[in-house]
């Protein structure tokens, strides 16, 4: 019954959820539901047979047999087929895609970043930046950290002001006294998110501890920052960032190479984190922080990428005590074969796809893509997957209709035939053509404008 309502609770309906008004509080218990009732599905039980069940010859093919009709197992036994398929008839793999002959027309760059990239061209004589909006502003400073135009001069006139946000993503041109002047002379108070990317020069723990140490609650507004390649941190400041910060909820600490589980541990105790990025941190053991991170009930985001200890125990349990609330896990050394049985099986609702770098992806991948994420996916990274061809790609592109981004950093395969072949008029290929940090910018601005017009539900699988 219904406590408010007097009303008996109807049984629940997924398809319908969403469209009635009454159920939206329920939001969790939807996501709940999703899970206990998709769990079997990828489950793996061990069987526990009891000792009259040993004589029994019928027992294993029964077991067999139940496993074979789980939705993951039943994809990965597709999989397998195909490869097997393949290797005894080589010459039948075939995709079914052939290049359309309609000419194409290429898209102009948006007039927006044409200004911004010849304003960071002549960045060097920016005198100020007072009176530009913030979000503009913050561009401007990215592109001039990402092609090597920030100064200190510059950084002054950046913090001049009531700035909420400071969006450096590359800290390697500055000193530990540039760092230590830049919070000075902004209002630290005011502060919401704070991005100091590859600032292991001029961030060892002394200037982080000095500038935590002007008050008990130097950061009491912060709630993203991004400290990653800082490789001069250790755990000693953790604990005193995790006193200072009470509001923060995304932590980026990528590539700090001396941050010890000790130091995970420390701030879950005293975070209430929804994002977690600890990738490449090779003094991390997961399973050891793995009891702390059970314990963090909002956690949307985690990235172990790079972690060597992670295992299907980790993922497990993992997902049994968070995943009815995780948006994004970045795990690492995916098997291709495994992927595809993934995608197949539940790929359907995805809306972003990152396959950035797995060697491994090819022929199935395509397969598994084109015809499992055909319905939704708008955002797609193929970046570094050499051994996708022009045909793979062209049948993925074709088939899936939504796709909007299709990005190809580091593909040298890929030729004309692919780009002028296929035959959706609406996806824009980034990463092919022209200067590599004006491609990268592109990407980063297509894909913010694309991700605020869709929900993204994304998986990022990177090896």
């Amino acid at each position: 019954m219904d406590g408010e309502r007097g009303e008996e609770r109807r049984p629940m309906d997924l398809r319908n959820w969403h469209h009635e008004r009454r159920w939206r509080p329920y939001r969790a218990d939807l996501h709940r539901e999703v899970a206990r009732l998709r769990a079997p599905g990828f489950a793996r039980y061990r069987v526990e047979v009891r000792k009259d069940e040993l004589d029994d010859p019928n027992w294993e093919a029964e077991a067999d047999e139940e496993e074979s009709t789980r939705p993951f197992s039943a994809a990965m036994a597709t999989i397998k087929k195909r490869v097997e398929s393949r290797k005894s008839n080589p010459a039948g793999d075939v995709l079914g895609w052939t290049p359309s002959s309609r000419q194409r027309l290429r898209r102009a760059p948006p007039l927006l970043h044409l200004c911004l990239m010849s304003l960071v061209k002549h960045g060097e004589e920016i005198e100020s930046l007072e009176g530009i909006p913030d979000d503009l502003k913050h561009k401007i400073v990215s592109l001039l950290c990402s092609n090597r135009k920030m100064n200190s001069r510059i950084l002054r006139t950046y913090l001049n002001g009531s700035t909420t946000e400071i969006h450096l993503t590359d800290c390697s041109w500055a000193s530990e006294d540039v760092i230590q002047d830049a919070f000075t002379s902004c209002n630290i108070n005011h502060l919401r998110l704070v991005q100091l990317d590859l600032s292991g020069r001029c961030m060892p723990d002394y200037v982080l501890q000095t500038v935590l140490d002007k008050s008990q609650y130097s950061f009491p507004s912060l709630v993203t920052l991004s400290l990653k390649g800082a490789y001069r941190l250790t755990d000693n400041v953790l604990s005193v960032l995790a006193s200072s910060a009470p509001s923060l909820k995304s932590i980026n600490l990528g590539k700090c190479s001396l941050i010890t589980s000790c130091g995970i541990i420390s701030l879950a105790e005293k975070l209430n984190l929804a994002e977690l990025y600890i990738d490449n941190c090779q003094k991390i053991d997961v399973m050891q922080i793995l009891p702390a991170l059970e314990t963090m009930e909002h956690l949307e985001v985690l990235s172990v990428a790079g972690a060597s200890t992670v295992c299907d125990t980790f993922i497990s349990r993992l997902m049994h005590a968070c995943g009815y609330n995780m948006r994004e896990l970045i795990v690492a050394d995916c098997h291709d074969e495994a992927i595809a049985a993934f995608l197949e099986a539940s790929g359907g609702s995805l809306i972003e796809l990152s396959l950035n770098s797995i060697a491994k992806v090819e022929h199935q991948t395509a397969i598994a893509v084109a015809y499992a994420c055909h319905s939704n996916l708008q955002n797609l990274d193929l970046s570094f997957c050499r051994q996708l061809t022009d045909e793979a790609l062209g049948f993925i592109v074709d088939n899936c209709s939504r796709l909007s981004i299709l990005k190809l950093f580091g593909c040298s395969q890929v030729t004309e035939q692919f780009l002028e072949g296929h035959s959706n008029s609406q996806v824009r290929v980034i990463g092919l053509t022209g200067s590599i940090l004006d491609e990268m910018e592109m990407s980063k601005v297509v894909t913010a404008v694309s991700k605020e017009k869709s929900l993204c539900l994304s998986v990022i699988l990177i090896p």
